[in-house]
């Protein structure tokens, strides 16, 4: 049988970076992972698109029920389907950038922007406006990846509940739901995963059903739900010349309770 030198090099580092480049140590303390805990407000965000189908889906599921998201878009899908891009921004929904390859390797490199200038730059072509919300591939995140993400005035948004939909196999849309409900609490970022890396499309009906299954019970909770730059108070989008714009604001310096870190 042949041996993945990939798949071995993964299972061990993978455990590592998740422990340390998901902590403060490898943001500073500088990303929001939740808004404040004192309104029953809470953000779902949705990552690794735009695909047809999945984010079709998803888009479908939202406006059944009123419920607007934020869409973290891989530079390289929002080039292969602008027109779904487009859509989620006519909806009302806020659309935030994911890097331009989905790489992990980026990250933590020491040198080099580009993998963060060419999906603001992929998603500005379809959109005609840049954003000024980033989330790393996984969640990674580098003292000096912060550092290049601040100079061009990104916000880094992480999230304190993250959803099973992205497991192989996914799980039902009712599995998904039923293990999601409980662990909502007033300010979480959830996230879901709508696509896939490099693909023009990739359905994701499961995920569609679970929102179809955990918005109405939430909204009966009494929760409301709104985008992250609503949620946290800080821009969705950046002004024509972003460099004249002021460093965004940290979670720490921010006055609201519950807008810092766990």
């Amino acid at each position: 049988m042949a041996i993945s030198v990939r798949g071995i090099a993964s299972a061990i580092l993978d455990p590592i970076g998740n422990a340390v480049l998901m902590s403060r140590a490898g943001d500073l303390g500088l990303s929001y992972r939740h808004g404040p805990r004192t309104a029953r407000r809470v953000a779902l965000t949705f990552d690794d698109g735009p695909v047809a189908e999945g984010t079709e889906q998803t888009l479908d599921a939202l406006a059944e029920h009123g419920a607007p998201a934020t869409f973290f878009c891989i530079g390289v899908n929002a080039t292969l389907n602008p027109a779904i891009v487009r859509r989620a921004d006519a909806a009302g929904h806020v659309i935030g950038a994911h890097s331009m390859q989905h790489s992990r390797l980026t990250t933590v490199s020491l040198t080099g922007g580009a993998h963060i200038d060419e999906c603001l730059a992929a998603i500005h072509a379809a959109l005609g406006k840049t954003p000024a919300l980033y989330r790393a591939p996984w969640g990674w995140m580098t003292p000096w990846e912060i550092r290049r993400l601040r100079q061009r005035n990104l916000a880094v948004i992480r999230w304190d509940l993250e959803t099973p939909d992205s497991l192989v196999p996914c799980p039902s849309g009712e599995e998904i739901a039923a293990w999601t409900l409980p662990r909502v609490q007033p300010g979480s970022i959830l996230v879901f995963h709508d696509g896939m890396t490099h693909a023009e499309r990739f359905p994701k009906p499961q995920t569609a059903q679970a929102l179809r299954l955990l918005i109405p019970p939430l909204k009966a909770q009494g929760y409301a739900f709104v985008t992250v730059p609503e949620l946290l108070g800080i821009p969705a989008y950046q002004s024509a010349d972003v460099n004249s714009q002021p460093a965004p604001r940290t979670p720490a310096a921010q006055a609201t309770p519950g807008r810092a870190p766990e």
